[in-house]
């Protein structure tokens, strides 16, 4: 993986963006989600606004991984683990599309800077091996993924963050699957993640409360077709890959 980018860098992407050889993959009224490609890595970069979340709420909503449960549709399982000294975390994944489900082991750190007038928050997770949460059968484990989040004010009452993520898939996407993502699933995730951090303040009181669901009845037209196209071309030609995996020897 790429060295992270330092605190200053990151802060910098909210004023001057660096977005040579990127180019945009998905964007709503709220997000722009930018992709490059290095052999078999994807990096990808976000501008998120959020105008009626406060900095410090989205920082929570991103740490938390006993919410995330609560809230994200796509992830079957997240918990604390530990190796010794080191703690870390577990999620399981549910890809669209009939691939093969994804799960990573992590270790995070977070943080908060005072950079010229501005306060930021910190966020990043990269992978690493926990020797006592084994790879599982049918399952691709995630060996070489990182992510950097850097969040602060807009100004007014809300927040802005951005957003840095690479990962080696280990497997060849569709481009049903790509086409699902940009039209859909990336725009989808932006809302729940607006949900949760929406019912965040309420949850953390009372953890019963339920967090409003997106459903495809809230995507537009255009969205739910392109995903209805994506699934049909997936389950006429599925390209989904698993080489180097020992999972799906087993």
């Amino acid at each position: 993986m790429d060295p992270f980018l330092s605190i200053e860098e990151l802060a910098r992407e909210f004023d001057t963006p660096n977005l040579t050889d990127w180019k945009l993959f998905a964007q709503n009224s709220s997000l722009s989600c930018y992709r490059r490609t290095n052999q078999k890595l994807f990096y990808y970069k976000f501008f998120h606004h959020l105008p009626d979340i406060s900095p410090d709420v989205l920082h929570n909503v991103v740490l938390d991984v006993e919410y995330r449960v609560v809230w994200d549709k796509y992830l079957k399982e997240g918990r604390k683990i530990n190796d010794g000294d080191k703690n870390g975390i577990y999620w399981l994944l549910s890809m669209p599309l009939f691939m093969s489900n994804r799960d990573y082991t992590f270790v995070q750190e977070k943080g908060e800077y005072d950079i010229g007038d501005r306060h930021f928050y910190y966020a990043s997770t990269h992978c690493e091996e926990f020797k006592n949460e084994l790879p599982r059968k049918k399952i691709i484990r995630i060996e070489n993924c990182q992510s950097q989040t850097i969040i602060c004010t807009d100004g007014a009452e809300g927040s802005k963050a951005v957003i840095l993520y690479s990962e080696d898939p280990r497997g060849s996407f569709p481009k049903a699957a790509w086409s699902w993502a940009a039209k859909f699933g990336i725009p989808l995730y932006a809302k729940l993640t607006h949900n949760a951090c929406k019912t965040y303040p309420q949850w953390i009181k009372d953890k019963k409360i339920i967090v409003p669901n997106v459903i495809e009845d809230d995507a537009d037209s255009a969205a739910e077709e392109t995903a209805a196209a994506a699934a049909a071309a997936a389950m006429i030609s599925p390209e989904d890959s698993v080489a180097d995996n020992d999972d799906c020897h087993n």
